[in-house]
């Protein structure tokens, strides 16, 4: 923001899902670049990052397809990284993240990446996230659906719900097998586990409809 680059990136992933529910902590970035955004701002923006982390540790820049990262490393171990991405879709304009000025994906754009993440991907930390936007009434398991499938269509990526919701069980049984309930010791963790992966076997994947 003091570079005056705060529009050339718009902040999103777990981070910009504090902005609107402060449910867990988070040591990386994820950020995608606005559309207008030229060759030497991308530049500069990822100058100012590395410059800022260098007085923490070393610093690695890498790149992989359209992903630039900014890692921060202490006896090398990436301790915090910066990654900043095409975006491939968006459903509303970004927002000014109000503590400074810098652009902010919207709630929808948040929570229909983390639905592509949950569905791509399928980490313990996408099955948390969507189950705690629902939990905490923020949206509703039908709205996460709606939201994964307009992204999917302005993507030009699949919007099969069956293909979706056979990922998002395959994803869960492999969970389920790498951390069995039983293996939980602590009784708080395990209820909490018990109750959302409950969760996402009835009422969230009932919710989805073709």
């Amino acid at each position: 923001a003091s570079s005056g680059l705060g529009e050339v990136v718009s902040l999103g992933g777990a981070f910009g899902l504090l902005h609107y529910l402060d449910y867990r902590p988070t040591h990386d970035v994820d950020a995608r670049w606005s559309g207008d955004a030229t060759p030497a701002q991308r530049k500069r923006v990822v100058e100012v990052v590395s410059d800022a982390l260098a007085a923490h540790g070393e610093i690695r820049e890498r790149e992989w397809g359209e992903v630039v990262s900014v890692e921060l490393l202490r006896e090398r171990r990436t301790v915090f990284s910066f990654q900043i991405a095409e975006r491939s879709a968006q459903l509303k304009d970004s927002v000014p993240a109000g503590w400074t000025d810098v652009q902010l994906d919207s709630l929808d754009d948040v929570i229909a990446s983390k639905m592509a993440a949950l569905v791509e991907r399928g980490a313990p930390r996408d099955y948390r996230d969507i189950y705690a936007v629902c939990e905490a009434e923020i949206v509703s398991a039908e709205a996460c659906w709606r939201l994964w499938r307009m992204r999917g269509e302005r993507a030009g990526g699949s919007t099969s719900v069956a293909r979706a919701k056979l990922a998002v069980t395959t994803h869960l049984k492999r969970i389920e097998e790498h951390r069995p309930l039983d293996s939980i010791a602590d009784e708080r963790q395990r209820f909490a586990a018990e109750k959302t992966r409950n969760w996402f076997s009835g009422a969230f994947l009932n919710a989805a409809v073709d």
